[in-house]
């Protein structure tokens, strides 16, 4: 695993933290920006098993919500 992904993961879940834990607006959005910025990297420098286990969640998760919302109609 390459120490850029690894520091991108963990400033994405520190910021997360940071987040979650401020009630102010500024540092929460400059929180939030930091973690997007820092996901969207990760999904870049991943490793490919990584990158196909999100692949495979983002093509079979919404499937199984649409589906289990039109039950309720």
């Amino acid at each position: 695993m390459s120490s850029v992904f690894v520091i991108a993961l963990i400033t994405a879940i520190i910021a997360g933290y940071i987040y979650l834990n401020v009630t102010d607006e500024i540092p929460r959005i400059s929180a939030l920006g930091i973690a997007t910025l820092c996901f969207v990297l990760d999904l870049i420098l991943a490793p490919w098993p990584v990158q196909l286990i999100v692949l495979t969640l983002v093509l079979t998760v919404p499937n199984k919500l649409l589906a289990s919302t039109s039950d309720k109609f």
